[in-house]
C-alpha cells in the first residue's frame, strides 16, 4: 500500500498541486471507507462521533475539489460537487463493499448536517430576491414564470404516469414538481458572467427564476403536505386539502414578506446597538431557523421558512448589513456556506446507484425527464412580451434545475406513502440525471445565444 501511494504521489508531482490535492482527498477517502476498527468504534458509544467528524471533513473537502475543478472549467461548481458524490457513491463499494458508503447514507449527524446546508441555502437565495425587480418587468415574468413551472409540471406528471404506470399518483406528481423551479443561483452567474444580467432578457429571466422558485415552493408544499396527509391506500390528493395548503402557503409567505418592511430596519438597528462583530449574522441565522421551524408547523416544507427569512430581512436584495460590519449578511454567511452547502450536493450524489441507470426502465425515464425539461422551459420563449427580446434567450435561461432540483428530489425520497419512498432508488437517479444535463446545457446555451446576439 506504501509503495502504492509512493509511486502516486510521483505522478501527481509531474502533474502539479491540482494532482497532489486530489490525491490526498482520495487517499483520505479510501483510509476511511477501508474496513477496520474505527467502524466498530462508530458503533459504541463514546467513539461515535469521531467518525463523523473525519466523515464531514472527507466529504467537505471532496466536494470542494469537485467544485473547484467544475469552476475551472467554467461549470456551476455544484455540478463537480455532484459529480464527486457520486463517484464516492458507486466506486467505494466496489473497492471496500457496502459498509463504508452506507454511512455516508445513512449517518443522522451527516443527514442534519446537509439540512442545515439546505436552509441556509434557501435563505442566501431569499436574501439576494429583489422584489421590486418583479415589478419592473411586470407582466412578462409572470406569463415565462407560470408557464415554466406549470409546463414541466405537467410534462413530467405525464411521463412519469406512462412510464410508471405502477407508482402512486404521488409518485407521478412529485417526478413532475422536480421539474418545475429554475435554479435562480446558476442562471444569475452565468448571466453576470456575460455581463447581459441587465439587459431586458436577463431581467425577464431572473425576475421569472425567482417567481419560479417561489411558486416551485408553493407546488413542494402541496405535494409534500399531501404525502404526509394521505392515509393508507389513498393518494391524499382531495381538491379541499390542495386548496389549504396552497393558502397556507402564500399567506405564510405574504405575512412574513409584509412583516419584512417593517421590522428588517429594527433587527438591523438592534445588531448595531450591541457592538458586536457579527451579531448580525447570528440574528439571521436564528430567523432562518425560527422560520424553518414555524412552517413545518403549518404543515409547509421548512425550506420555504428558510427562504421566507431571507426575503423578510432583505426584500430588495440590497445587501443588508449593519452600521458597524464592512459585509453584507450574505457575505458573513458564506464561510457557513462554504461548509454546509456543498455537504448537500454531495450527500445526494453518493445517493445515486449508477447501477439502476443500466435498468431500461431508469435509464428511458431519464431520457423522457430531459426531454420534457427542456420543453417545458423553452415553451417559456413562446410566452415573453415586448419587441425586441431575445425569446430562445428568455427559454434558455430558465433550464438550468440545479440546487432547487436536488432539494425537491431528495425531499421526494425521503417522504414515503403505503411505507414506500415517493422517489425510489431508480426514479432518484434518473432525477439526478436531467438535473446534471440540464445544469450543463444551461450556461453553454446561454453563452451561445448572447454571442450569437452579439
Amino acid at each position: 500500500m506504501a509503495r502504492e501511494v509512493e509511486r502516486g504521489l510521483g505522478s501527481c508531482r509531474r502533474t502539479g498541486q491540482s494532482g497532489r490535492l486530489l490525491l490526498a482527498a482520495t487517499v483520505s477517502m479510501l483510509v476511511f471507507a477501508m474496513p477496520g476498527p474505527a467502524w466498530g468504534a462508530a458503533a459504541d458509544a463514546h467513539g461515535r462521533f469521531g467518525p463523523v467528524l473525519f466523515a464531514l471533513a472527507v466529504l467537505v473537502v471532496a466536494a470542494k475539489l469537485g467544485g473547484l475543478l467544475a469552476g475551472r472549467l467554467g461549470q456551476p461548481s455544484v455540478l463537480g460537487e455532484l459529480l464527486v458524490g457520486i463517484g464516492l457513491g458507486n466506486l467505494l463499494p466496489l473497492a471496500f463493499g457496502q459498509r463504508g458508503v452506507a454511512f455516508f447514507q445513512s449517518e443522522p449527524t451527516l443527514l442534519v448536517l446537509a439540512e442545515i446546508g439546505v436552509l441556509i441555502l434557501l435563505f442566501d437565495v431569499g436574501l439576494e430576491a429583489d422584489l421590486r425587480a418583479l415589478i419592473r418587468v411586470g407582466w412578462s415574468s409572470l406569463a415565462v414564470a407560470l408557464t415554466g413551472i406549470l409546463a414541466p409540471l405537467l410534462l413530467g406528471w405525464g411521463a412519469a404516469s406512462w412510464l410508471m404506470p405502477n407508482a402512486p399518483t404521488l409518485a407521478h406528481v412529485f417526478v413532475g414538481a422536480t421539474l418545475s423551479a429554475t435554479s435562480v443561483g446558476i442562471t444569475a452567474r452565468v448571466l453576470k458572467d456575460l455581463g447581459v444580467a441587465q439587459t431586458r432578457e436577463g431581467q425577464i429571466i431572473l425576475g421569472a427564476a425567482v417567481i419560479d422558485d417561489i411558486l416551485g415552493l408553493v407546488v413542494l408544499a402541496v405535494v409534500s403536505g399531501a404525502a404526509t396527509a394521505a392515509p393508507a391506500g389513498g393518494s391524499g390528493l382531495s381538491i379541499l386539502g390542495i386548496g389549504g395548503i396552497v393558502v397556507r402557503a402564500v399567506l405564510f409567505l405574504g405575512i412574513i414578506v409584509g412583516l419584512g418592511h417593517k421590522l428588517s430596519e429594527p433587527i438591523v438597528r438592534m445588531a448595531a446597538r450591541t457592538g458586536q462583530h457579527g451579531i448580525l449574522l447570528v440574528f439571521g441565522l436564528a430567523l432562518c431557523f425560527s422560520l424553518a421551524f414555524a412552517a413545518e408547523l403549518v404543515g409547509l416544507a421548512d425550506i420555504i421558512g428558510a427562504f421566507a427569512a431571507g426575503l423578510m430581512l432583505d426584500p430588495y436584495g440590497e445587501g443588508i448589513r449593519s452600521p458597524n460590519e464592512e459585509a453584507t449578511l450574505s457575505e458573513l454567511m458564506h464561510p457557513l456556506s462554504s461548509l454546509f452547502v456543498p455537504l448537500f450536493f454531495v450527500l445526494m450524489g453518493i445517493q445515486v446507484h449508477l447501477g439502476s441507470l443500466l435498468d431500461r426502465g431508469v435509464l428511458g425515464l431519464g431520457a423522457a425527464l430531459i426531454v420534457c425539461a427542456l420543453a417545458g422551459k423553452l415553451a417559456c420563449a413562446f410566452v415573453v412580451g415586448g419587441r425586441w427580446v431575445d425569446r430562445l434567450a428568455v427559454g434558455i435561461g430558465m433550464i438550468p434545475r440545479g440546487e432547487v432540483g436536488l432539494i425537491f428530489a431528495g425531499i421526494g425520497s425521503g417522504l414515503t406513502v403505503q411505507a414506500q419512498p415517493i422517489l425510489s432508488q431508480g426514479v432518484f437517479s434518473a432525477v439526478v440525471l436531467m438535473v446534471l444535463v440540464t445544469t450543463l446545457l444551461a450556461p453553454v446555451g446561454l453563452r451561445w445565444v448572447f454571442r450569437r446576439a452579439g
